[in-house]
């Protein structure tokens, strides 16, 4: 059943209309963004107030609003009605009174980009669109692909190399063809243009349509806070279609009657790709950044198609914009969180980063009632909050093992972890007397004797490389031997690993020459492999063969800074044939020398397992 039309399509910058036949996207005199313009008087008529605020709320309740020929094609996931949480604690914090979060990560692909794909599949199917594609930075690549697929149209996606993985997870899994390109957003953009031209597939993305969709979040907020606007509405902003969807929202339930007073929009970017919040606050016309690079993915836009959108919200609202940096949004993210247990990706914490940078300068009014938007969940994007947050510990099971962190006050040094990370300690080696002051006075832990000779020896380690300890090398040393519990510290090791040597070449396989001892007997071994680790393995191998059944089933590299003089951090994980399995560690500014410590540390807390288990079967037996 079809409904008569109330909206045209006009030109946001030169004026001129468009039919949806011919350009939904960009205007095709002056290429300028297009927008919907609503016939409000017709929306009114046909508006029933009653349903409107005693319905519960969800996207749907507002098809009256979206630019929809028939209801038919709509294919509704429950998104909307997210909630609009009251943050006591969080305010306290920084000083305010009325602090709200309206928090999208709770729609069904985990963001806010759901009530704009319910739009933007109707319109495409309405248009007769046989496929459908866009560009995303992930978010909107996992929502079209979601509603594409309950729709049953085929979806393509062209997305950044680097995309969050879980992001793509999502988009992966419901069926979307997916293309990585070695570029930026407006490289995929680009490439999103062109290739539906070419094959003729509706266009989805950050364009009038989806706006349409979008824009129900203010909608929503009025009605969560009484029918009433906030003083102040904090958006994170890329491509601008969202901010300047939601100030749409709230221009719209003011003028119907809905909300007295409209809020000031605050928009907000990470301070390396703020290309809005540098014209606006500069008085300037907007600078594209050529190669945008930020945390917070979902906003790495450098040339920001809605800019004049969100530029005029700004303006017309008597509004503002903040950046923050890298670390701050990080922070933010943790400090949500752990204070009021809401876990959002970066760039929905980005607009709490930028409000404690608005309160320091003095920009926000105590007294003010503010929504910050908090646009994805967490889950969207674990691994970049993972830069700041401590590995969990892992430990034998045995209760003075787990005892040993807690007397150590382990979590200390976790919280430690972002505090002067970078400040050199130890640059040439110390005794042990001097070393256990270092530690004590870096995370107020007391090493026992055996504990602090351990470290010691790593310490050395790094020394012999040419490597200074900063305070982040000597806790993945200290912590590591917090970690060794009774198995390593009173049982001899089977294996020990005295020196190694490796030859490699661009084209030759590696090769290894290993000196162990093994159960007190010296040995010399040589092989080959895929790559040095895996040859110096294999050479270790040949030297316990028989002794001890096992296969590395993980491997894992973490390096924790920038230069090439870096910590490596290796993670492996072994079992054997009798099902015992270990997870070991190793740091050193040497990945060859992680790799060994760690897989050593495996090989040892494994053999210790094999004949505990082989022990416990004998008296089985009998």
């Amino acid at each position: 059943m079809g409904k008569e039309k109330n909206y045209i399509l006009r030109c946001f910058s030169c004026g001129k209309e468009s039919h949806e036949s011919q350009s939904y996207t960009s205007c095709s005199k002056c290429k300028g963004p297009l927008e919907v313009e609503c016939d409000y008087g017709r929306i009114s008529e046909k508006l029933n107030t009653h349903v409107l605020k005693s319905a519960p709320m969800r996207a749907t309740k507002y098809l009256d609003f979206y630019p929809l020929a028939s209801m038919k094609n709509v294919f509704s996931l429950n998104e909307g009605g997210t909630p609009l949480y009251r943050c006591h604690k969080l305010g306290r914090k920084v000083g305010l009174k009325s602090l709200w979060i309206k928090f999208e990560g709770t729609n069904p692909t985990g963001g806010f980009k759901d009530r704009g794909s319910l739009v933007e599949i109707a319109k495409a199917i309405e248009l007769g669109a046989k496929n459908v594609i866009c560009a995303s930075t992930g978010n909107m690549a996992a929502s079209l692909a979601a509603y594409s697929a309950v729709a049953e149209i085929p979806c393509y996606v062209i997305v950044p190399e680097g995309t969050p993985l879980g992001k793509m997870a999502q988009t992966l899994a419901f069926g979307a063809r997916v293309v990585q390109v070695r570029g930026s957003y407006d490289d995929a953009a680009r490439l999103a243009v062109g290739i539906a031209k070419n094959k003729d597939f509706y266009l989805a993305g950050d364009y009038a349509f989806r706006l349409e969709g979008q824009k129900s979040q203010a909608y929503e907020i009025i009605e969560q806070l009484g029918w009433k606007s906030p003083d102040k509405m904090i958006v994170p902003v890329g491509n601008g279609t969202n901010a300047s969807a939601v100030w749409k929202g709230f221009k719209e339930f003011n003028m119907l009657g809905f909300a007295e007073s409209l809020p000031g929009m605050v928009a907000v970017q990470p301070e390396n790709v703020s290309p809005i919040v540098r014209a606006f606050r500069g008085n300037c016309e907007l600078l594209p950044i050529e190669k945008p690079s930020t945390i917070a993915s979902a906003v790495c836009v450098g040339n920001p198609s809605d800019a004049c959108k969100v530029l005029q919200a700004l303006r017309e609202s008597n509004g503002s914009a903040a950046a923050a940096r890298e670390h701050e949004i990080l922070e933010a993210q943790k400090l949500l969180a752990k204070t009021e247990s809401i876990f959002v990706e970066p760039s929905g914490a980005l607009p709490f980063a930028a409000l404690q940078n608005m309160v320091a300068a003095g920009e926000v009014d105590a007294d003010e009632e503010i929504v910050m938007l908090m646009t994805g969940a967490g889950l969207k994007d674990p691994l970049s909050l993972l830069k700041i947050l401590p590995s969990p510990p892992t430990v034998e099971p045995e209760l003075e093992a787990v005892k040993k962190l807690l007397d150590y006050d382990y979590y200390k040094i976790c919280a430690e972890m972002n505090s002067g990370q970078g400040e050199v300690l130890v640059s040439s080696a110390p005794d042990i007397a001097s070393l256990g002051s270092i530690i004590f006075g870096s995370f107020e832990i007391k090493m026992p004797a055996d504990d602090l000779r351990f470290c010691l020896e790593q310490v050395k380690e790094f020394l012999q490389k040419g490597k200074a300890l900063t305070k982040n090398d000597l806790k993945l040393i200290v912590e590591e031997a917090m970690q060794r519990g009774k198995t390593m510290e009173n049982r001899k090791k089977e294996l020990e690993i005295l020196d190694f040597e490796v030859s490699t070449s661009r084209h030759a396989k590696p090769s290894a020459f290993v000196k162990v001892r093994v159960h007190g007997t010296a040995l010399e071994s040589t092989a080959f492999g895929v790559g040095p680790v895996d040859a110096i393995i294999n050479a270790v191998k040949s030297c316990v063969k028989g002794k001890l059944d096992f296969e590395l089933i993980d491997y894992r590299v973490q390096i924790n800074t920038e230069n090439t003089d870096a910590t490596v951090d290796v993670r492996i994980t072994m079992k054997d044939s009798k099902g015992n399995r270990v997870i070991a560690m190793g740091a050193s500014p040497d990945i060859m020398v992680a790799s060994v410590n760690a897989f050593e540390q495996g090989y040892n807390l494994l053999h210790a397992k094999s004949v505990s288990s082989a022990s416990e079967g004998a008296v089985t037996d009998r």
